[in-house]
Protein backbone atom coordinates (compact mmCIF):
# COMPACT_ATOMS: atom_id res chain seq x y z
CA UNK A 1 0.00 0.00 0.00
CA UNK A 2 1.62 3.46 -0.97
CA UNK A 3 1.50 6.43 1.24
CA UNK A 4 -0.66 9.28 0.48
CA UNK A 5 0.65 12.58 -0.39
CA UNK A 6 1.39 15.05 2.42
CA UNK A 7 -1.13 17.64 2.90
CA UNK A 8 1.68 20.30 3.15
CA UNK A 9 2.99 19.45 -0.30
CA UNK A 10 -0.10 19.41 -1.74
CA UNK A 11 -1.43 23.37 -1.00
CA UNK A 12 1.77 24.72 -0.32
CA UNK A 13 1.88 27.96 2.02
CA UNK A 14 0.21 31.71 2.17
CA UNK A 15 -3.36 29.86 2.97
CA UNK A 16 -5.61 31.73 5.34
CA UNK A 17 -5.92 29.87 8.12
CA UNK A 18 -10.06 28.84 8.07
CA UNK A 19 -9.47 27.81 4.68
CA UNK A 20 -6.28 25.62 5.37
CA UNK A 21 -8.52 23.77 8.39
CA UNK A 22 -11.17 23.42 5.68
CA UNK A 23 -8.87 21.91 3.13
CA UNK A 24 -7.41 19.67 5.85
CA UNK A 25 -10.61 18.38 6.94
CA UNK A 26 -11.33 17.13 3.35
CA UNK A 27 -7.88 15.88 2.33
CA UNK A 28 -8.35 13.51 5.98
CA UNK A 29 -11.83 12.29 4.49
CA UNK A 30 -10.62 11.61 1.13
CA UNK A 31 -7.55 9.26 2.62
CA UNK A 32 -10.14 7.46 5.17
CA UNK A 33 -12.33 6.47 2.12
CA UNK A 34 -9.74 5.43 0.16
CA UNK A 35 -9.23 5.03 -3.55
CA UNK A 36 -12.00 4.07 -6.04
CA UNK A 37 -12.45 0.14 -6.51
CA UNK A 38 -11.01 -0.75 -10.01
CA UNK A 39 -13.00 -0.63 -12.68
CA UNK A 40 -11.13 -2.63 -15.12
CA UNK A 41 -8.92 -1.54 -18.46
CA UNK A 42 -11.35 -1.40 -21.41
CA UNK A 43 -14.75 0.10 -21.20
CA UNK A 44 -17.86 -2.43 -21.81
CA UNK A 45 -20.60 -1.70 -24.52
CA UNK A 46 -23.84 -2.62 -23.77
CA UNK A 47 -26.19 -2.53 -27.19
CA UNK A 48 -29.17 -1.25 -26.24
CA UNK A 49 -31.61 -3.05 -29.18
CA UNK A 50 -29.50 -5.27 -31.81
CA UNK A 51 -29.23 -2.48 -35.42
CA UNK A 52 -32.19 -4.87 -37.05
CA UNK A 53 -34.27 -3.36 -34.37
CA UNK A 54 -33.53 0.11 -34.46
CA UNK A 55 -33.64 0.27 -37.76
CA UNK A 56 -37.06 -0.88 -37.68
CA UNK A 57 -37.93 1.31 -35.00
CA UNK A 58 -36.72 4.27 -37.12
CA UNK A 59 -38.82 3.74 -39.64
CA UNK A 60 -41.67 3.21 -37.78
CA UNK A 61 -41.23 6.50 -36.22
CA UNK A 62 -40.59 8.05 -39.35
CA UNK A 63 -44.00 6.69 -40.83
CA UNK A 64 -45.86 7.56 -37.38
CA UNK A 65 -44.44 10.94 -37.73
CA UNK A 66 -45.46 11.42 -41.90
CA UNK A 67 -49.34 9.93 -40.75
CA UNK A 68 -49.57 12.62 -37.93
CA UNK A 69 -48.35 15.47 -39.83
CA UNK A 70 -50.62 14.36 -42.67
CA UNK A 71 -53.31 14.27 -40.43
CA UNK A 72 -53.14 16.91 -38.91
CA UNK A 73 -52.59 19.25 -42.47
CA UNK A 74 -55.83 17.89 -43.41
CA UNK A 75 -57.96 18.53 -40.22
CA UNK A 76 -56.17 21.73 -39.60
CA UNK A 77 -56.74 23.07 -43.36
CA UNK A 78 -60.58 22.47 -43.37
CA UNK A 79 -62.85 25.14 -42.78
CA UNK A 80 -60.10 27.70 -42.93
CA UNK A 81 -60.86 29.92 -45.94
CA UNK A 82 -57.66 30.16 -48.38
CA UNK A 83 -56.15 32.81 -49.57
CA UNK A 84 -57.25 33.83 -52.81
CA UNK A 85 -55.58 37.38 -54.08
CA UNK A 86 -52.50 39.60 -51.69
CA UNK A 87 -53.05 43.16 -53.30
CA UNK A 88 -49.96 45.30 -52.45
CA UNK A 89 -50.77 49.69 -51.43
CA UNK A 90 -47.80 52.32 -51.62
CA UNK A 91 -48.09 55.54 -50.82
CA UNK A 92 -48.79 58.72 -53.61
CA UNK A 93 -46.38 60.88 -54.51
CA UNK A 94 -47.56 63.23 -51.42
CA UNK A 95 -47.54 60.82 -48.74
CA UNK A 96 -43.97 58.51 -49.36
CA UNK A 97 -43.22 56.18 -46.92
CA UNK A 98 -46.83 54.40 -46.75
CA UNK A 99 -47.24 50.74 -47.26
CA UNK A 100 -50.08 48.48 -47.25
CA UNK A 101 -50.95 44.30 -47.89
CA UNK A 102 -54.62 43.61 -48.68
CA UNK A 103 -54.75 39.36 -47.94
CA UNK A 104 -58.00 38.79 -49.18
CA UNK A 105 -59.24 34.97 -48.33
CA UNK A 106 -61.53 32.59 -50.34
CA UNK A 107 -65.32 33.94 -50.44
CA UNK A 108 -67.74 32.14 -48.01
CA UNK A 109 -70.76 30.28 -49.45
CA UNK A 110 -72.98 33.91 -49.22
CA UNK A 111 -70.44 35.70 -51.25
CA UNK A 112 -68.66 37.65 -48.48
CA UNK A 113 -64.62 37.82 -49.02
CA UNK A 114 -62.55 38.49 -45.35
CA UNK A 115 -60.17 40.40 -45.24
CA UNK A 116 -56.95 41.18 -43.27
CA UNK A 117 -55.71 44.78 -43.67
CA UNK A 118 -51.75 45.12 -42.62
CA UNK A 119 -50.78 49.01 -42.76
CA UNK A 120 -47.54 50.43 -42.20
CA UNK A 121 -46.19 54.06 -41.91
CA UNK A 122 -49.64 55.75 -41.40
CA UNK A 123 -49.57 58.04 -38.39
CA UNK A 124 -52.03 58.84 -36.68
CA UNK A 125 -53.45 62.60 -36.26
CA UNK A 126 -54.05 63.85 -32.51
CA UNK A 127 -57.70 63.96 -32.91
CA UNK A 128 -57.97 59.84 -33.46
CA UNK A 129 -59.01 60.00 -37.07
CA UNK A 130 -60.33 57.03 -38.61
CA UNK A 131 -58.86 55.79 -42.21
CA UNK A 132 -61.22 54.37 -44.65
CA UNK A 133 -60.29 51.12 -47.14
CA UNK A 134 -62.13 51.74 -50.60
CA UNK A 135 -62.57 49.60 -53.37
CA UNK A 136 -62.26 51.98 -57.20
CA UNK A 137 -64.12 52.60 -59.96
CA UNK A 138 -62.89 54.76 -62.66
CA UNK A 139 -60.16 56.55 -59.63
CA UNK A 140 -63.32 57.32 -57.71
CA UNK A 141 -64.36 55.99 -54.39
CA UNK A 142 -66.94 53.45 -55.01
CA UNK A 143 -67.52 50.72 -52.05
CA UNK A 144 -66.41 51.57 -48.41
CA UNK A 145 -64.70 48.34 -47.26
CA UNK A 146 -64.05 49.18 -43.56
CA UNK A 147 -62.62 52.02 -41.23
CA UNK A 148 -59.35 51.76 -38.96
CA UNK A 149 -57.34 53.37 -36.14
CA UNK A 150 -53.30 53.52 -36.75
CA UNK A 151 -51.80 52.56 -33.87
CA UNK A 152 -49.38 54.97 -32.42
CA UNK A 153 -46.38 53.55 -34.04
CA UNK A 154 -48.16 53.77 -37.65
CA UNK A 155 -48.97 50.11 -38.49
CA UNK A 156 -52.07 48.30 -37.87
CA UNK A 157 -53.66 44.79 -38.51
CA UNK A 158 -57.32 44.62 -38.88
CA UNK A 159 -59.62 42.38 -40.17
CA UNK A 160 -62.61 43.72 -42.74
CA UNK A 161 -65.25 42.00 -45.47
CA UNK A 162 -65.86 43.13 -48.94
CA UNK A 163 -69.47 41.42 -50.17
CA UNK A 164 -68.68 43.04 -53.81
CA UNK A 165 -67.63 41.09 -56.59
CA UNK A 166 -63.94 42.75 -57.43
CA UNK A 167 -64.71 42.47 -61.30
CA UNK A 168 -67.02 45.33 -60.86
CA UNK A 169 -64.02 47.47 -59.35
CA UNK A 170 -60.57 48.87 -60.40
CA UNK A 171 -58.34 49.60 -57.41
CA UNK A 172 -57.91 50.16 -53.77
CA UNK A 173 -57.30 53.42 -52.14
CA UNK A 174 -56.81 54.13 -48.24
CA UNK A 175 -58.29 57.90 -47.42
CA UNK A 176 -58.80 59.92 -44.50
CA UNK A 177 -62.54 59.52 -43.11
CA UNK A 178 -64.55 62.39 -45.02
CA UNK A 179 -62.02 63.00 -47.55
CA UNK A 180 -61.29 61.99 -50.86
CA UNK A 181 -57.44 62.24 -51.49
CA UNK A 182 -55.72 59.02 -51.37
CA UNK A 183 -53.32 58.17 -48.80
CA UNK A 184 -52.40 54.88 -50.40
CA UNK A 185 -53.61 53.41 -53.43
CA UNK A 186 -52.74 50.54 -55.76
Amino acid sequence: MSRPPDFDDLVGEGLASGERERLLRVHELLIEAGPPPDLGTEPTVVPLLPRRRRAALVALAAALGLGLFAAGWMVGGSGDPGTFEVVTMTGTAYTTGLSATITIFDADDAGNWPMELEVEGLEPSSDRELFELWLTKKGKLAALCGSFFAEADGTTVVPMNAPYRFSDYDGWVVVAQGSKSPLMTT
